[in-house]
């Protein structure tokens, strides 16, 4: 799908520059990331893709599914 063209408003413009550089920022780490943080990234990012796919679903829904099925990963990774 592609951007016809930067928001006007200021925090959708914030928005779009912080997702841009999320994405420059990702594709030059890529590379060195280990493979089992890289699969858990990418189970992640498909959750969360797929939960935002879904059109009128509320962020704030979004935000507690994603809690509940990425926290037990995300402690994981924080102890191990």
């Amino acid at each position: 799908m592609a951007r016809e063209r930067k928001p006007t408003d200021p925090q959708a413009r914030a928005i779009f520059e912080i997702h841009r550089r999320f994405v420059e920022l990702m594709e030059q780490r890529l590379m060195t990331v280990e493979d089992r943080t890289r699969q858990n990234y990418v189970a992640v990012m498909t959750t969360l893709t797929e939960k935002l796919s879904v059109p009128g679903k509320p962020l704030s829904e979004i935000v507690r599914e994603m809690m509940a099925e990425a926290g037990p990963m995300l402690f994981q990774v924080m102890q191990g």
